[in-house]
């Protein structure tokens, strides 16, 4: 069933009744120099946000206490309707252009947008939403709603570009923004100087307001050095996500059906300050520790693409100073190499650090291994620097970068 603008869609009375359901967005071309970005926004009656909590983007990839997940790729939400607090009676989805004002681009650089919702345990379509988003001139772009009326919860397709970039539109929900990238620095105004006034007591402290900063380093920008903290990195936590479903399938929305047919797996390759070094990955069950060298360590496997977050690797920051250097890489493990397919993403966060962000935007089809970034200790500081360097096994990657590490073959139970 494909909606029109303004059409809605009863997800309750649908005959599946979902208790979850996944809403999954793609756009043509697929390829698209733009980098978009999927935000969901929780709204009580009055069409306003409770609290900066109930935004849910890219800094803040879910609700608290459940009810919206945003998945790692910025390709789909999965909403769980019994989850959400009744304050709750609607959920927007939104797609806004990053630094689109800023870099002359719109919607219109696009043919389509298209929202697809299915029952998140059965993978069964409920509905979709195509639209043609080839004459507008907005960076931001309102999909569609999720609303509840008379204890019914419905989607609506709204399809509603927006002026201005993510900032206004989260600012119209009432969400209190504390910067906005997309917009130009404006000087303040001078002002005459003046006596001091006189000393009141300290108010209390009033909540952060949202931090919008992500930086996406690219071959324009392609390093940036994050400056030590008093109180250090914190944990550095560092994902990869790719497209769910990619390689499976031809054609708009094909990549969007089935499980994913390549098994990307993230890892890196360390060297302490002491000189020692190795690598942390799934293959050879070397998944590292944060408490104890390298201080590193990977979260899990995802092998079965099943993880809509992808795969994460932690870095224990408090112990920063024994790290020397850090080559993070992703590698396909069962498949034929594809990358192109994946559109694979990878993003770095640490506390009161902005997002850094680094998009897999060149491809070697013919080599399984790819150097996603170097992190490197430089007098205490974090500098990111973004590779994309493909190789076709370990060894090669090694030699590249001078660990001078010894290889064995290896596999994953």
């Amino acid at each position: 069933m494909d909606l029109q603008p303004g059409q809605n869609f009863s997800i309750t009375k649908h005959s599946l009744a979902p208790a979850t359901v996944e809403i999954t967005l793609a756009w043509e071309p697929a390829n698209t120099p733009l980098t978009l970005d999927s935000s969901a926004f929780a709204l009580t009656a009055q069409g306003k946000v409770r609290g900066d909590d109930d935004f849910v983007f890219y800094n803040q990839p879910a609700l608290p206490g459940g009810g919206i997940q945003r998945a790692g790729d910025a390709r789909a939400f999965t909403v769980t309707f019994a989850q959400l607090p009744a304050a709750i009676e609607r959920i927007v989805i939104a797609l806004t252009i990053d630094q689109g004002a800023r870099r002359g681009q719109s919607f219109g650089q696009l043919q389509q947008v298209r929202a697809e919702m299915r029952d998140a345990q059965t993978k069964t379509t409920l509905a979709a939403f195509p639209l043609s988003t080839k004459m507008m001139a907005e960076t931001a772009l309102i999909v569609g709603e999720f609303y509840s009326r008379n204890g019914e919860w419905k989607f609506r397709a709204v399809g509603q570009g927006f002026v201005g970039g993510l900032g206004p539109l989260a600012q119209q929900y009432g969400v209190d923004v504390g910067d906005d990238p997309d917009a130009a620095a404006t000087p303040a105004p001078a002002t005459a100087s003046s006596p001091p006034a006189p000393q009141a007591a300290a108010p209390t402290a009033a909540p952060k307001p949202i931090r919008l900063e992500k930086i996406t380093l690219d071959k324009r920008n392609p390093s940036i050095s994050l400056e030590k903290k008093a109180q250090g990195f914190g944990e550095i936590v560092v994902n990869l996500n790719w497209h769910q479903g990619s390689n499976s399938g031809k054609g708009f929305f094909g990549r969007l059906t089935g499980g994913r047919k390549v098994d990307l797996d993230l890892g890196c390759l360390f060297k302490l300050r002491d000189g020692r070094g190795g690598a942390v990955q799934a293959l050879g069950n070397t998944f590292g520790s944060l408490h104890q060298p390298p201080y590193i360590q990977l979260m899990g496997d995802d092998r079965s693409g099943a993880s809509a977050e992808g795969e994460f690797l932690h870095i224990n920051g408090q112990y920063w100073n024994e790290l020397d250097r850090i080559v993070l890489f992703a590698m396909i493990y069962e498949g034929a190499p594809n990358w192109s397919e994946t559109d694979a993403v990878v993003t770095l966060r640490a506390p009161d650090q902005p997002t850094l962000e680094i998009r897999l935007d060149s491809h070697r089809n013919d080599q399984r291994m790819c150097a996603l970034a170097l992190l490197e200790n430089q007098s205490g500081n974090l500098k990111v620097t973004k590779l994309v360097e493909y190789f076709q096994d370990h060894r090669y990657l090694d030699q590249a970068y001078n660990f001078g590490l010894r290889w064995v073959a290896g596999s994953k139970d």
